[in-house]
């Protein structure tokens, strides 16, 4: 598989980065982040052992944050075990 990426970036007032995170959270919740940024769309699903990454940094006026998650994607696999009972 390719690789595919959606990229946002820009200025935005805190309760509408607030708001992106709360999706985000829901999404991670629920099994299934979607998104959408003009025709492009893509949906991960987050599971499994995940690397985390939280930095924070203050430089003179600035100050960051970076949040970076990271997770090996699985297929879907289903166990069947059969037999019958004596």
């Amino acid at each position: 598989m390719g690789k595919d990426k959606i990229k946002v970036e820009g200025a935005m007032a805190v309760a509408e980065v607030v708001a992106y995170l709360e999706d985000l959270t829901a999404g991670m919740r629920a099994g299934s982040v979607c998104m959408s940024v003009g025709q492009d769309c893509m949906t991960i699903k987050p599971r499994g052992v995940m690397e985390f990454s939280l930095k924070v940094a203050q430089k003179k006026d600035k100050e960051k944050l970076s949040l970076e998650i990271e997770w090996t994607r699985a297929e879907d696999v289903s166990l069947k075990v059969g037999g019958s009972e004596a």
